[in-house]
């Protein structure tokens, strides 16, 4: 039996959702939804559930990751109780909910305490780099007020934390997605064609592109290049594509090599994609183009930002590097791209960011009970 919480209304709001209890079940939102089906149904059932507190409901469902957050059924809303932006703080509230430490509750509520982590983080990541460089000026003279060894084993001890926190996520998540079936075992499709589903998804976004296609939609006649489905394909392959190319120049060589070696190349239009994404979902928001880019909390402008700031210094240094530069002022930009790109990934676990597992994760769960169907 579903237990009932009703203080979780005031609790799902500290993490983004507005009025949602003005909701009077008239489905409108339901039906306008083009990523709903019959055993996929959303966003009213979840304001539902929200109204009664079944939290466990909620966390234990792959729906609330299925949403875009197009602001279709916001826009729709005649009671204006922001059905989207309230599976947008589902999301926030279940990746608190699946780690481990309670950081990401803090950092989600507490707009004041997300910043001083970041800014502890980039402190301690600066640190952490010198300690890399034991013979530069400033790391002498850091390790006489902090020692090598402490620096060193703090900066490891953070990297862990974040690979055991998202772990623990993963398999938390995994857990509970078993439980709750819509279909029987015999129905199911295969492990292999489900992966298969979620890596075509990822390829090309075909079900976010079935988003915002009404006659009267603000993106119904704009080139797909600025639509919100390339933005966010953008910002997430061009994202991967850096790390990757930075994790080949980790392994295989020395980072000063040619910029037409492969992993460089990979580098530099991974690094344009991810500005270009990152340029229009920032500009997007700041003019508040639809309801759905109307309202950004702190965390995800902060995040954008570093994204943003990552791909500019990264390109940088790639221009620098090609005309042999060697300048004071770059290695002050190497140092911000690095800590803001180790930030990133830290913070991984513990932001929106962690929606780049969850949501494949519950992709692969939605196709392997689609009995066939994408």
């Amino acid at each position: 039996m579903a237990r009932i919480d009703p203080e979780f209304k005031s609790e799902i709001k500290k993490y983004g959702a507005k009025d949602f209890t003005a909701c009077f079940n008239c489905g409108n939102c339901t039906a306008i939804c083009s990523l709903t089906e019959k055993q996929v149904n959303f966003p009213r059932i979840f304001i539902r559930q929200g109204i009664l507190g079944q939290k466990e409901e909620i966390l234990k469902s792959k729906e609330i990751w299925l949403c875009y957050a197009c602001g279709d059924c916001s826009e729709s809303c005649p009671r204006q109780a922001g059905p989207g932006g309230y599976m947008a703080a589902l999301r926030r509230y279940a990746i608190a909910g699946y780690e481990p430490t309670g950081l990401t509750k803090l950092i989600f509520k507490n707009n004041p305490l997300f910043i001083l982590v970041t800014i502890f983080l980039s402190i301690i990541l600066g640190f952490f780099l010198f300690t890399l460089k034991p013979d530069h000026v400033v790391s002498r003279w850091l390790f006489d007020l902090l020692p090598y060894a402490v620096i060193h084993t703090m900066g490891l001890v953070i990297f862990s934390l974040t690979g055991i926190s998202i772990t623990w996520g993963v398999v938390k998540m995994s857990m509970r997605l078993s439980e709750i079936s819509t279909v029987t075992a015999e129905k199911r499709s295969g492990t292999w064609d489900a992966i298969q589903k979620v890596i075509l998804e990822l390829a090309t976004m075909n079900r976010y592109k079935t988003c915002d296609q009404e006659e009267d939609s603000y993106w119904k006649e704009k080139s797909a290049t600025v639509q919100p489905w390339f933005v966010h394909w953008s910002i997430m392959w061009g994202f991967l594509g850096l790390l990757l190319a930075t994790v080949l120049d980790f392994i295989l060589k020395d980072p000063s090599t040619s910029i037409w070696w492969p992993s460089r190349v990979l580098g530099t239009i991974s690094g344009l994609f991810l500005i270009y994404g990152t340029s229009f979902a920032i500009r997007y928001r700041m003019k508040k183009v639809t309801k759905a880019y109307s309202e950004t909390r702190l965390a995800d402008w902060i995040f954008l930002w570093f994204l943003w700031i990552a791909g500019i210094t990264g390109f940088w240094l790639e221009v620098s590097v090609a005309f042999g530069a060697n300048y004071l002022f770059n290695h002050v930009i190497f140092l911000v791209h690095t800590i803001i790109s180790m930030e990133l990934v830290l913070l991984f676990s513990f932001s929106k960011f962690a929606h780049a597992v969850y949501r494949p994760l519950a992709l692969f769960f939605y196709f392997r009970e689609s009995t066939g169907k994408n």
